[in-house]
């Protein structure tokens, strides 16, 4: 056999995670119990935390629970339907339930029969994150569930802002909620510019305090920036690499700036750390030190975003760091 009939060896995906951005034993305890069948024990972990680690903890169980909403559902009828973790935790499990139906597809992609049952659940999970904030009224979590409900219901960009101002109004440094926010106004959803998302991601990484995992706001801008210019554009595809170089060499120099502003020495880690390292390392592939670092942080951990844009997720991440 000739040189030029071996196939391409497959990046070594062995012993990276997916969808386990966090560096927290007890979530991944919590996680392992509701795999098990275990709600007790997850819902009395997930009682105990509060900001972005809260909003961590229902991301994640969330994801272990999705496909058992049900269950979550009678666990709240038996307890007389007003336990504020539940009520999260059931909304949170609705909307990726709603948005595994709907797939990441453009909307003209997804069959009617598709839409209607996405837009059933997320109805359901809308009802359910308004009784999660009538029970507790304080917690900014619930707002940053409401966030997806309203993505996914095509709320107007008004409300969009409404709900962004209710989360940071409980947790002003909520990682969720701008990050969410960055989601809310991409143009993917509502043909709205570019240049604003981008602002947003500037300026929410220029306010941040030294230290402050929000510097990841501006990767995540960026990526859906890049998003755009691949997926959403009709331009031809050497124009569209050329918009996205551009777009690369334009943002690097903020991306490391707001990197290093976060990566404080002795700064305090905090939960959504390493998805923000996450998105760095997926945009400073070409800045090998920076974008090595981040890799190296995240503990083999990998989003299925932003990795998911460039493939599949974890031999994506191989593809560029395990050469």
């Amino acid at each position: 056999m000739g040189i030029f009939s071996r196939t391409k060896r497959r990046p070594q995906t062995d012993g990276l995670i997916l969808d386990r951005t966090w560096a927290d034993r007890e979530l991944d305890v919590a996680v392992a119990a509701v795999e098990a069948g275990d709600l007790d024990t997850a819902l009395a972990g997930f009682k105990a935390q509060t900001g972005d680690r809260r909003a961590v903890w229902n991301g994640g169980l969330s994801e272990a629970a999705k496909g058992r909403s049900e269950q979550l559902e009678a666990r709240l009828e038996e307890v007389g339907g007003k336990d504020p973790e539940l009520l999260l935790w059931l909304a949170q499990t609705l909307v990726l339930e709603g948005w595994e139906v709907r797939t990441g597809r453009r909307a003209k992609d997804v069959s009617e029969q598709q839409a209607e049952t996405f837009h059933r659940i997320l109805r359901t999970a809308h009802e359910v994150v308004e009784l999660a904030i009538d029970v507790a009224p304080d917690d900014p979590t619930p707002w940053t569930v409401y966030q997806w409900v309203a993505i996914g219901l095509g709320a107007n960009l008004d409300t969009h802002e409404a709900l962004f101002q209710e989360a940071i109004a409980r947790h002003p440094a909520s990682y969720a909620a701008h990050g969410n926010k960055v989601h809310a106004i991409a143009p993917k959803w509502y043909g709205t510019s570019v240049e604003d998302m981008l602002a947003f991601g500037a300026e929410t990484a220029d306010k941040a305090a030294p230290g402050s995992v929000l510097g990841g706001v501006l990767a995540k801008a960026v990526t859906e920036a890049r998003l755009h210019v691949f997926s959403f554009t009709d331009a031809g595809a050497v124009k569209k690499i050329a918009a996205a170089t551009k777009l690369a060499n334009t943002w690097a120099d903020p991306l490391i700036a707001a990197r290093e502003k976060w990566l404080q020495p002795g700064r305090t880690p905090e939960a959504p750390d390493l998805d923000a390292h996450n998105y760095y390392a997926y945009l400073l592939k070409n800045h090998r030190d920076a974008g090595r670092a981040s890799a190296d942080a995240m503990f083999n951990r990998v989003g299925t975003l932003p990795w998911a844009y460039s493939g599949d997720p974890l031999e994506a991440f191989a593809e560029e760091y395990r050469r």
